[in-house]
């Protein structure tokens, strides 16, 4: 996921929340003090006696509840055919391209009817077919492998509408956002329609350069988002005032374990609790002599987003950094980080190959379908716990979004700071809170000269908090 752009100043102090698709929160061991080359494992190699195993993961102290990530699809303010970017939102929101899309890019479908055996190929009319021929830009963020797909789908929308063209391009967010900008600001009346990262679109949002859809969304809808993200969107329209955009690509972390090796140690179920976690990975340090647990921890945006998973699971707000939860949290991982897989400081979401090759046992939270591990020599445990079934279970366990405020960008260099003196410095367990305090007040500084003393005064008020589905 990219890092949001930091706007210029700004006095705008609504809170902006947007729906996402998946987010992982891997868990890494920690190295200490052997040579993890030359340590002799049990066989784990990636053949049919390694063990896949995928599930939802452990229940928090406080709630069950994952962060969702992805993206939404919105449309720019100013375009000359409003109807025609409505009809395309429709279609890439129908139940059939929504279970298609799921079944090639590895996204949740969002929409109930994507869940049946025949799910509705039916979009409602919005751009009649008599009207004149217009033209679409569509900004798309998903992944360079997903881009062929994408690509088939936009020529099967104009093989139908015939007069709507789509030209698509294959930008990343925060380009997205300086085309967006750099069109409104123009007072350009071209139609923009974009499928965004739910962090970047706070940018648009709290800019102004995003159309109003309420009018039109029960239509673009169809009234069949599953449950959670229709509680979702409902908070969107409370907060901003209006919908301005719709969940599109959902992902949610999943826990991958190496099964075999598990049982390998003499452990017979996964964790489901946090301290069954903590239990299990000294077990399997003891057994195997290096840590088995994997957490994306190498720095950068992708490591804040796994703490703000554990940090809302033990009843904090992240983006305070230093409410009780988030001390709890954070404490809980610095003790866990004794048994990480030296592998945890350069791990990353879309390379965790290591669990099909005896790097580490369990990768706790991973966004699913980056890489099939199947194909590298693991067998599934059952053939009903697939990625898909397991996402929808996580789902209903509850989720929550991150707050996508334009100042998210900022939030994350912070965490990633106070992660790397906790965890890979070693500062010590009494050291958390003071670490953490800071950080909250480095924010408050930060707001009140970027923003100004109100936006700072709603942050130490908890406004800015996780949303709840």
């Amino acid at each position: 996921m990219d890092n949001p752009i930091e706007p210029k100043k700004s006095n705008k102090n609504l809170l902006i929340t947007a729906i996402a698709v998946v987010v992982v929160i891997v868990l890494v061991g920690s190295f200490v003090g052997l040579d993890y080359h030359n340590l002799v494992k049990p066989s784990k190699s990636t053949s049919s006696t390694s063990t896949l195993y995928v599930y939802s993961g452990v229940s928090g102290p406080k709630n069950s509840d994952h962060l969702l990530g992805g993206c939404v699809v919105a449309e720019m303010k100013g375009g000359s055919a409003p109807a025609a970017s409505a009809q395309l939102m429709a279609y890439l929101l129908n139940p059939a391209i929504q279970k298609a899309c799921a079944d090639h890019t590895g996204f949740i479908a969002v929409d109930t009817g994507a869940y049946t055996s025949s799910p509705s190929t039916s979009v409602p009319t919005i751009y009649s077919s008599t009207n004149a021929t217009v033209d679409i830009s569509y900004y798309t963020s998903i992944s360079t492998s997903d881009e062929a797909y994408v690509t088939s789908v936009i020529n099967n929308f104009m093989n139908e509408y015939k007069n709507i063209k789509v030209t698509p391009s294959f930008i990343t967010a925060s380009s997205m956002v300086e085309e967006v900008s750099s069109l409104v600001t123009g007072h350009s009346h071209a139609n923009v329609v974009m499928t965004i990262d739910n962090l970047d679109v706070g940018v648009l949002f709290y800019d102004g350069y995003l159309a109003n859809l309420t009018s039109i969304a029960p239509t673009i809808s169809n009234g069949q988002f599953v449950s959670q993200i229709a509680n979702l969107n409902n908070y969107e329209s409370h907060v901003f005032g209006g919908i301005y955009f719709f969940t599109q690509l959902t992902n949610i972390p999943l826990v991958w374990i190496d099964y075999t090796a598990l049982q390998g140690a003499g452990i017979s179920k996964v964790p489901t609790t946090y301290t069954q976690l903590y239990t299990d990975a000294k077990t399997l340090y003891q057994k195997y002599g290096v840590g088995e647990i994997n957490f994306q921890g190498h720095g950068g945006a992708s490591t804040p987003t796994e703490l703000y998973q554990w940090m809302v699971q033990f009843g904090g707000n992240p983006m305070l950094f230093n409410d009780t939860g988030d001390i709890q949290a954070m404490s809980y991982i610095y003790n866990l980080s004794a048994y990480f897989s030296p592998d945890y400081t350069t791990s990353y979401w879309a390379t965790y190959t290591g669990l099909a090759s005896n790097s580490y046992t369990m990768m706790y939270y991973q966004w699913p379908g980056s890489v099939n591990l199947t194909k590298l020599g693991m067998t599934s445990y059952n053939a009903t716990d697939t990625v898909s079934n397991q996402s929808l279970a996580a789902m209903k366990l509850g989720v929550f979004l991150r707050s996508p405020v334009a100042w998210i960008g900022q939030w994350q260099t912070m965490m990633d700071n106070a992660w790397v003196q906790i965890v890979e410095h070693k500062s010590g367990l009494s050291s958390i809170p003071s670490i953490l305090s800071t950080c909250n007040s480095n924010m408050v500084s930060y707001l009140a000269s970027n923003y100004n003393s109100e936006v700072a005064a709603n942050y130490t008020a908890g406004m800015y908090a996780p949303v709840m589905g």
